[in-house]
């Protein structure tokens, strides 16, 4: 019996995560640079200024807007920051190019909501349709709905999942001066978590997957995994934005809550508090 049609699915499933291993750098202290709008790319520049707008009429004031480069290999990121001082919940608009044959290519533009509390509990809300590839901690709230397009929407949405999980005591914010050092820990922090939960490996200035890792990210993005991991996540974005929805006509809606009741704490960088 011939098996030469296994050759290509081996290479796929046990080739491709081993040059994923060795060949995915990341950099630990990436290139980033204070960017004027006038700097975005044509491609994203009018969304990017619709979606600030629309943050601002909420009450989020811009800290700050960057270019990051030399993180990953051919690639490179717009994004503008925002905190809602008044909440105490941050905001991030996105836009990741990725490069190909000499070519440069929108990959990804989404918004991100995000209200760290004193107990650790984390929430992210976005509307990206990008699979996530990595672990989640145990106190990361994470609620993914592509279709929630609007700003003011996926913000109350964001309030919603907080209530529904009874999150509770003071929001941590950044102060506005220490925006990009508190980005650049982000930067970095987010990837000593995936350190100690066995996704990465840190090699001083780089992280690298781990096998393991290398092996979880890759076949997850691969058939039938990234099928299966797309339609849960599509499964639950029309789940909990049904709840939210119903929720939002409902007298007793938790959205009804003050979004910052127990107050916030604006911690200076040098506490590293977060």
């Amino acid at each position: 019996m011939d098996f030469w049609w296994l050759i290509i699915p081996a290479a796929m499933y046990g080739g491709m995560p081993l040059v994923v291993k060795f060949s995915q750098k990341v950099s630990a202290s990436p290139n980033i640079e204070a960017v004027d709008p006038s700097q975005w790319p044509e491609n994203v520049a009018q969304t990017m200024s619709r979606v600030e707008h629309d943050l601002y009429a909420l009450g989020f004031t811009i800290t700050g807007r960057y270019k990051m480069t030399g993180a990953i290999s051919n690639t490179e990121t717009m994004l503008t920051m925002l905190v809602n001082y008044q909440s105490g919940d941050k905001a991030m608009i996105t836009a990741i190019w990725g490069q190909a044959n000499g070519v440069w290519n929108l990959g990804t533009h989404y918004t991100e909501f995000s209200t760290r509390f004193e107990d650790g509990h984390c929430f992210d809300t976005m509307n990206s349709a990008t699979l996530g590839s990595f672990q989640r901690g145990p106190k990361d709230i994470k609620t993914q709905v592509p279709d929630v397009k609007e700003a003011a929407e996926l913000w109350s949405l964001h309030r919603f999942v907080m209530a529904k999980h009874g999150a509770q005591g003071r929001k941590l914010v950044y102060d506005i001066k220490d925006t990009l050092a508190y980005f650049r820990r982000i930067w970095r922090e987010g990837f000593e978590e995936q350190v100690k939960l066995g996704r990465f490996v840190s090699r001083g200035q780089i992280f690298q997957p781990s096998l393991i890792g290398a092996y979880a990210m890759t076949w997850g993005m691969l058939w039938p995994m990234v099928s299966i991991r797309t339609s849960q996540m599509k499964s639950r974005a029309a789940a909990i934005v049904s709840e939210w929805k119903q929720a939002r006509v409902s007298p007793s809606s938790p959205l009804s809550q003050s979004p910052a009741e127990n107050g916030i704490r604006i911690v200076p960088e040098i506490q590293n508090a977060f």
